[in-house]
């Protein structure tokens, strides 16, 4: 079925009435794409004059022309109060969306993700994560992800118990099965990632290992002394007010791989987690990025 696109760039300020009303009546929630050089994640703003980029997609059925009818006079009513361009209108093809690829990669020695169709590159020994492009951050690219990844295949994780914080895509929870995990727990306050992870596991076949919860902590599934292994490829200020959560969900020889923190602000991170009774160790840097072990002292 093919999908209708609309797009509108309007001033930072008129973001918020813009996205409500093409979430009310588009299909799922807005798409907000701001100009870079700025970490939201890391409590950085764009400027407050910086213009935005709003879509949403209408389903091309009998609902169209409504949907369509109240977002025009919406912003026919916005237009009075700030000057609007013209809406763009495309059609979007379902091809555009089952089509999109991206290459293997290769992490470490033996971890690849491979999506769908590209296993045939694959060496003798490889451990295959087949992961399909999707909404949820996380394919391997990013360099926070392919550190975690990294320092996984150096860690012991046979019959491990695995806590996956911040799942994304659920790649971290698929190579902990891949690399001898008995049982992951993953977690995730995006909607859009806890379906990603479940269907990335069911595609990967390691279902029945992972648990996929919509939460963050505490919850009453992760309890405390639990992990053998706890995997944190999230933002600098999720680590600092969970932190105290992650270290008591350790178990007292367990390890903490976590990354998504910018160099710049590693230093505060640190102390946080010395602070919750944590020791930080092992720093790796790739780019501005840094990933680094905790445990419990």
């Amino acid at each position: 079925m093919p999908w209708i696109e609309l797009c509108i760039e309007v001033p930072g300020e008129y973001a918020e009435p813009v996205s409500h009303l093409f979430t009310k009546h588009g299909e799922g929630a807005a798409v907000v794409e701001m100009r870079g050089g700025y970490n939201p994640d890391e409590g950085e703003l764009p400027p407050l004059d910086a213009p935005v980029i709003v879509k949403t997609f209408l389903p091309d059925d009998p609902t169209t022309a409504g949907r369509r009818t109240m977002i025009d006079v919406g912003l026919k009513l916005i237009n009075y109060l700030c000057p609007l361009p013209e809406l763009s209108v495309r059609v979007v093809e379902d091809s555009e969306w089952k089509n999109q690829t991206f290459e293997p990669i290769r992490v470490g020695r033996r971890l690849v993700i491979a999506p769908p169709g590209t296993e045939s590159g694959l060496r003798s020994g490889d451990l295959a994560i087949p992961l399909e492009p999707g909404l949820a951050f996380g394919t391997g690219h990013h360099p926070t992800t392919a550190m975690v990844l990294a320092a996984m295949e150096d860690s012991a994780m046979e019959g491990s118990s695995v806590l996956d914080a911040g799942c994304g895509s659920g790649i971290l929870s698929i190579a902990a099965i891949k690399l001898g995990a008995k049982h992951v727990t993953a977690f995730d306050i995006e909607e859009d990632s806890y379906k990603s992870t479940r269907q990335n596991c069911e595609r990967a076949g390691v279902a029945e290992s992972v648990d996929v919860i919509l939460g963050t902590l505490p919850l009453a599934d992760v309890p405390q002394g639990a992990f053998d292994f706890i995997l944190a490829n999230i933002s600098a200020n999720v680590l600092k007010l969970l932190s105290e959560h992650l270290l008591q969900a350790l178990n007292p020889t367990g390890v903490m791989i976590a990354s998504g923190v910018l160099d710049e602000r590693f230093a505060e991170v640190e102390e946080t987690f010395i602070t919750a009774g944590g020791v930080v160790s092992e720093k790796q840097v790739t780019g501005d990025w840094t990933c680094f072990k905790v445990r419990r002292a």
